[in-house]
Order: structure tokens, then sequence, then C-alpha cells
């Protein structure tokens, strides 16, 4: 039997996270947008018009079951690939909205969900988008030969066609987050033919709202508005260029010579990018992203949970905060961000900066001048000023870091082999606390250590769909605490996504994703008449 059905227009509270501290300036206050024209309607967008971004990541390879990172290719994917749900931003709050799907409904025991898919949509190809070309690509993300996606559909058992435009998922445990999953790139839906083109990186066969005309990988990518597309709202631009432009300056100053439109700012670049002047507009997301030193727990360095909770104890992180990220950055000695469900108002630890009592933990734990390796993206800012400004509150406590840069993917590999036993990085955020929490501290490649087996016991009530939203609330407290009391991270602070633009550009502070990852959803993006 099925139910629990969640339709268009039709908010789910249970399926929904709603985070708060909507606004611009520092990351703790709510203020109106800068600009006149970022809540300027719609109608108001040129429909002839050009809007060219600036992205912190070089324009990746475009086929979505072998990108190397989900949140880079985000903007570069979504304006030619559909999904089956997505994420919106709601007057300030995230939620889940349909996509291709119109509707969906949960069985009884939350293991299987059916898609009631949108009629008349079509792939670039003519291709059909139907309950077969869904589930042609959810196998295919599961079971290709080097699959980049496949760990984030580890709950998804089978995919089954009740009708051409039903499809049914049947997962291995309650799964009250997979509209939530099926919301990401990784969920990309590719035409059945164009599955194993081998020209896919540069060649998307999707059923988005734009056709890629030049993809230049490593550099950029134009996307021209596709005509019939069923969502007309979200071509708001008749042609957009996404410029991948990893320094900050050079970023900048093509913002302000006018080369761009729109720009990822950088916290770092806070003081010069918020304060454009007429002309230009700036916008802050609430904090979701958490800056951490993740740990394997296994390692000799880092085994004993005294070692662990004493880094969290040698911490300033308001030093850091008022230092080096101008006052940008949630402070947090947790995992999930203030107005995030499961949030701790009292965690079990609080990780206040108190280097006596991490001298004392060391000791209690017959540790005498621990030495350890921390990797961090080489040129990544700012990552390397934070762990340079770890090494030397460290090393007040008697323990000496050595931190080595090394290329952002080489890090990831060596930490997820267990080559190295520490990495200052970004959690990157999820839709839902549920999915950050089990994505973050559940995938091996992002935790190595062994997890404690009531971190898995404490999530699993936030999965089930007939869960009320009192005890979800609970599970992922509950979770938090776990990773607290265990810390799993150094914990450091929470990161809101921001944006720089010239005042004739629509959406800018609309952009669902930009609620809880650090890039941009374009297709409801555009610049004034």
């Amino acid at each position: 039997m099925i139910t629990r059905s969640v339709r268009i227009g039709v908010a789910i509270a249970a399926l929904s996270l709603v985070l708060s501290a909507c606004g611009s300036g520092s990351a703790g206050n709510s203020s109106p947008a800068l600009g006149g024209a970022v809540g300027a309607a719609a109608a108001d967008a040129d429909p002839n018009g050009h809007l060219r971004v600036g992205h912190t990541v070089a324009t990746p390879a475009l086929n979505p079951h072998k990108m190397p990172s989900a949140p880079a290719a985000y903007p570069y994917l979504t304006p030619v690939y559909d999904r089956l749900t997505q994420m919106v931003d709601e007057d300030g709050s995230l939620a889940i909205a349909p996509m291709v799907a119109t509707e969906w409904e949960f069985s009884e025991d939350g293991r299987e969900v059916v898609f009631t898919l949108r009629d008349g949509i079509t792939f670039t190809d003519g291709e059909v988008l139907d309950a077969a070309a869904v589930k042609a690509t959810l196998d295919h993300a599961k079971t290709a030969a080097g699959s980049t996606v496949a760990s984030t559909f580890s709950m998804i058992d089978s995919v089954e066609v009740v009708d051409p435009n039903r499809v049914k998922v049947i997962a291995t445990r309650p799964a009250a987050d997979l509209p939530f999953v099926l919301s990401g790139v990784e969920a990309a839906l590719i035409s059945p033919k164009a599955l194993d083109n081998p020209d896919l990186d540069i060649n998307p066969v999707g059923s988005g709202p734009y056709v890629a005309t030049s993809v230049r990988i490593g550099d950029s990518v134009t996307y021209e508005r596709r005509e019939g597309y069923w969502d007309p709202a979200a071509q708001l631009s008749k042609t957009i260029t996404i410029t991948g432009i990893v320094d900050d300056n050079a970023r900048l100053n093509a913002l302000r010579s006018g080369q761009i439109d729109l720009m990822i700012s950088k916290i770092g670049q806070y003081p010069q990018a918020s304060a454009l002047g007429s002309g230009y507009g700036f916008f802050s997301y609430p904090p979701a992203q958490l800056y951490t030193m993740a740990m394997n727990i296994d390692s000799p360095e880092f085994s004993d949970v005294r070692v662990r909770q004493a880094l969290n104890f040698a911490v300033d992180r308001e030093g850091i905060n008022s230092s080096l990220l101008n006052n940008q950055c949630q402070v947090s000695g947790q995992p999930l961000s203030v107005g995030a469900d499961g949030h701790l108002s009292d965690p079990p630890i609080d990780y206040t900066y108190d280097p006596d009592r991490a001298r004392a933990l060391l000791a209690e734990a017959g540790v005498n001048g621990l030495t350890f390796n921390t990797l961090l993206g080489a040129g990544l800012s700012p990552q390397d000023e934070i762990a340079s400004a770890l090494q030397a509150q460290f090393a007040e406590v008697g323990v000496t870091m050595n931190a080595k840069p090394v290329d952002l993917v080489d890090m990831t590999a060596q930490f997820a082999a267990k080559a190295q036993p520490s990495i200052v990085s970004v959690r990157v955020g999820d839709p839902s606390s549920a999915q950050f929490l089990n994505r973050n501290y559940t995938v091996p490649r992002l935790f190595p250590g062994t997890l404690p087996a009531e971190f898995k016991n404490s999530l699993a009530p936030a999965f089930d769909p007939n869960v009320s939203e009192v005890d979800r609330t609970a599970a992922l407290e509950a979770t938090s605490a776990v990773a607290v009391e265990n810390a799993f991270d150094v914990f450091l602070c929470a990161v809101s996504t921001q944006f720089a633009f010239a005042d004739n550009v629509i959406g800018a502070s609309n952009m669902g994703v930009s609620h809880y990852t650090g890039v941009m959803d374009l297709r409801y993006v555009g610049v004034a008449k």
C-alpha cells in the first residue's frame, strides 16, 4: 500500500529542511540584500540577456557519472540536466520541490517511493524521458565501471518501471532522504542512448532548460536557451556563460571591469566584495558548510579520543574567525550549524578555547610531544591561513602539526587511502541534516576511521518517513552528540555561500542550492532589461 503523497505546491514539514538567518552581511546577521534588482520579478528579466558568471572552480568534464566532485560540477551540470526533484528557495528558506517528478509516495514501511513523472519531456537527442529512462540512469549511476557517484545511491536496492509515467525506487532501509538525494546532480537524468557516449564529457545529453554550445574543460561553458522547455521560469537568460576563475583577485577584478555579472565571493574577500559601491550587490546565504580538520580516528596519532578532544580545546575559533575570516564564519564546536535541524544548544562537550584543559587531556592520555601531518589543498584560501593558525595554536599545548600543501584531488585520495592522518578542509553541506551526517561520517573516503555503532543507530530514525518531526530532531541531536563527544573532527566554524554581482542581476539571493553548499544554480538567474 502506498501512502503519504507529496504533491506540487504542498510543503511536507517532516521532509523539508528549514534554515534560518537568511541575509547578507556578517554570518550571524540578517539584513536585506544590496542591489535594487535582487528582488525584481522574473518578468523584469531581459529575454535576450547574457548572464556571465565567474566560478571558483575550473570547468570540469560534464559527465554526471564520472565527475570527481559533485559540488564543483553542480553549476555546470544543472543548466543541461534535470533531476526528479530539486531544492528551491521559498521566501528565504530551503524546501524540496517537484522537478521531472510531479509527486512521490512512500510505502508504509518507508522503503519504497513511487515517483510520478511529468508528461511530454524529451532529451536533446529526441528520446522520451519516461520511467524506463529514469531507471536506466539510476542503474547506470550505481553499476557503471568507474562511476564516481555509486556511493551516493548505496541505499537504493533496485529501480522498477511501474508504467511509462511512474517509477518505483526500492531502498534497503527507510528512506525519507531519497527525494533529497535525487535532487543532486549525481541523479542527473541522462538520455539512455547517451549513457556510455565517449564524448559525454563535452556533449551532455540531458532534458534541461539549456543546451551547452561551447564546452572548454578547464576554462568555460556557454549555454543557450532550449526552446519548448516545460519550465520557462528556469530560462531567465537567453545565454549563460560560466568561466572558472580560480584566482580570487582575478575573479573580483573581472566583476569590477564588467567582464562578468556574478561571482562567488570567498569569505576572505568580504571587505572588498561587500563594499563595491554603486552599481553592485552582495548577498550572503545562511552558514552551512563546516571548516574542519578532519581526522582518521584509527590512526596512531588520533586513536585516543582524549587527544582529539584536546585538539578541539586547543583551538581559538573566535580568534581565527576575527583575524582570518572577517567574522564571516559562524564559530562551531559541532558538525551542524545554528538553525540546522539537530544543532545542539547544549552539546555534551562545549569545545571552548581552553589550552589548560587541552594540556590536561594530553597528559591524561599519556601523550608528550605529539607530532602529526596534515594535508591541505595547495594555494587554497582560506584553508592555508587556517592551517597556519592551527599550527601555532597546537604548538601552545605541545603539539606539532606539519602542514603539507598538495593538489586537492591528491589530498582527498591520500586521506581516503589512510596514507595521511588528517586534512584541513570543508565538510560540504547537504539538503538535509540527516544527509549531511550520513554522507560526511559514514562514507569511508570522507571519514576513513571506524565509526562507533551508536552513530548509525541513533541516525537511523531520521530516515524513517513515519517518524514525527520531534523524534526526527531528537535522532539528529543524538547523532550530533556522538560526533561531538567522540571528537570526529577538530570543528572550526560554519561558512556562508556569498555572491557579489552587478545590480542588474535577478535571482542571486534565491538559489536553493546556495543555502547548503558553496555553489550556484543559475536556472532562475538573469539580468534585468
